[in-house]
């Protein structure tokens, strides 16, 4: 039984092609993944086969392949099987495709226009401002490149090798299966892959749902341990809130955080001076940073350091509430 080796640079893509290749030849041939940096000279033997991700990749790995070893360069075509979502798109949609290069991008948005010829298609260039006027956002498995704020997304899952690659492949693996055969093996493979992708899709929603649940539980958690601020101790953090500034401009930054806390958000220091802005309070970086540097002391918010950014506590929550409730109490 010959050997097919799958080179390339990406791990993900290598992944993809081996396990579509094992639904087409897995009784045929005996398949090896192989990265670039895994790549020695003692790892290819004579009358081995090998599929590189691009052509590119021929110069670099000419010294490790025997001269007897055919070298097949492979295309990739989106797997139609992943793609029913944009079969039920109206017509005339626009269509922004993101990957993880330029080239990749181009290459996308050209196979689909070529299957689904009614939409228009941007290929997204990372260089240039996201275009305006989108209706949808597709990608090929690269969801961590799509902005988190476009909710109109379509993951139609990693490219796959288009069909001309696998008769190529066969050609040289000296498969006896009919043309007809070997084209329904391929189109298994396309449906096994837009499965994994299905359930690959399935486990992430159920994590945000859990994610989001557990969430929940803790502000209703925390709400039970903050029922309620003993008057003296709503008197204490205006007072020493008074010191510092206005008490009204501290409840509108508190107000800020509340609303990205009951939108499980977090928002950084931006987004907060714009909000606090648009509800009529002007603030300055020093004096917004001196404002919250207050509210973390008495325990009002809570500030971590990278990205987990400044957050309403359970403690400024229960302030807050009891002071829009009461605004006329002596504190």
């Amino acid at each position: 039984m010959r050997k097919l080796h799958v080179i390339s640079i990406q791990k993900a893509y290598l992944d993809t092609v081996v396990n579509q290749l094992a639904e087409i030849f897995g009784d045929e041939i005996e398949l090896s993944a192989i990265t670039l940096q895994e790549l020695t000279m003692d790892v290819i033997e004579e009358q081995d086969i090998v599929i590189l991700s691009k052509g590119i990749l021929k110069g670099i790995t000419r010294p490790f392949i025997p001269e007897s070893c055919p070298i097949i360069i492979a295309n990739r075509e989106v797997n139609i099987a992943a793609t029913k979502d944009l079969y039920k798109l109206l017509g005339g949609q626009r269509i922004l495709v993101i990957n993880d290069t330029i080239e990749h991008a181009v290459e996308t948005a050209t196979s689909l226009k070529s299957i689904y010829f009614e939409h228009d298609y941007i290929a997204y260039d990372p260089m240039n401002l996201m275009p305006s006027n989108i209706d949808w956002i597709v990608t090929p498995g690269e969801m961590e490149l799509v902005p988190r704020e476009f909710g109109n997304v379509i993951d139609i899952g990693p490219r796959t090798l288009d069909f001309k690659t696998v008769l190529e492949a066969a050609k040289f693996v000296k498969c006896e299966m009919e043309q007809v055969l070997l084209m329904n093996r391929f189109f298994k493979s396309q449906l096994a892959l837009a499965e994994k992708l299905n359930d690959k899709n399935g486990i992430q929603y159920k994590e945000v749902l859990i994610q989001q649940t557990d969430e929940r539980l803790k502000v209703e958690d925390s709400r039970e341990r903050y029922g309620c601020l003993p008057e003296e101790t709503m008197s204490s953090i205006i007072d020493k809130i008074e010191e510092h500034g206005f008490l009204e401009e501290s409840i509108a930054i508190l107000a800020v955080y509340k609303e990205a806390k009951g939108n499980f958000e977090s928002f950084g220091r931006a987004k907060v001076k714009l909000k606090l802005r648009d509800a009529g309070f002007t603030f300055s970086d020093q004096q917004l940073r001196l404002r919250l540097e207050i509210m973390q002391e008495i325990g009002l918010v809570n500030a971590r350091q990278g990205r987990g950014g400044t957050k309403l506590s359970d403690k400024g929550e229960t302030f807050l509430k009891q002071r829009n409730e009461v605004p006329s109490a002596g504190f």
